[in-house]
């Protein structure tokens, strides 16, 4: 009787592994190249991801910088290496934490037209997102300090609108209520103090616009 061959059934992986081994006889220029395409894009990514490893390094220095010269004293040199951040490293985390600190600088320094354009910037650019509502803050306490209370008062419903989960969100609304009664708005002031009650209870927040609600 005559032994029947036996051929063990192709599985799928190695069927595909065939397949892949004949297009690689049958079109040896045309694979290298894709390989060589893959393997240049591989390297580019892994280039562009190390440069910017070393951008962001090189920006947190500049930042590091001016934060110590801040701190000894050396405002203006300290201005300096924010700017250097901001120009040298625009899109960077560091570059929107700088202009944070150089609108914080020029605030201090009543100059409120030269911190607005810092703020403005990092508000609407700012990566990580979770810069934004700092700058926001930061861009409502200016058009307090410069009496604005009109631009403080949409910054600030800007706000509520946009970050009602932020730890802030409390303080907005106090100082949102304030602005209302400082526009002659004593009506908005006793909605806003009302919100307070609904959304925040049982925090000193709640306590105050109760208080305050006394007064009208």
């Amino acid at each position: 009787m005559r032994s029947a061959s036996y051929s063990p059934k192709e599985s799928k992986a190695e069927k595909f592994g065939n397949f892949v081994a004949k297009q690689i006889r049958e079109n040896k220029t045309r694979f290298l190249t894709i390989i060589g395409f893959v393997i240049g894009l591989l390297f580019f990514s892994i280039f562009i991801y190390m440069r910017f490893q070393t951008i962001e390094s090189s920006a947190s220095d500049r930042l590091s910088a001016a934060y110590m010269f801040f701190a000894s004293g050396d405002r203006n040199q300290a201005l300096s290496y924010l700017n250097d951040t901001i120009s040298l490293f625009p899109k960077t985390p560091s570059a929107y934490q700088a202009r944070l600190v150089a609108g914080d600088y020029f605030i201090e320094e009543s100059k409120y037209d030269e911190a607005l354009p810092y703020l403005q910037t990092a508000y609407e650019k700012a990566k990580p997102e979770n810069m934004r509502p700092l700058a926001l803050v930061r861009i409502i306490y200016l058009y307090d300090l410069k009496k604005d209370y009109e631009k403080a008062i949409l910054y600030s419903n800007e706000f509520i609108n946009k970050y009602d989960g932020n730890y802030l969100i409390k303080d907005v609304y106090m100082n949102l209520a304030r602005f209302y009664i400082l526009s002659g708005l004593p009506e908005d002031a006793k909605r806003i103090y009302n919100d307070v009650l609904i959304k925040f209870p049982a925090t000193n927040e709640a306590a105050k616009a109760e208080e305050n609600l006394k007064n009208f």
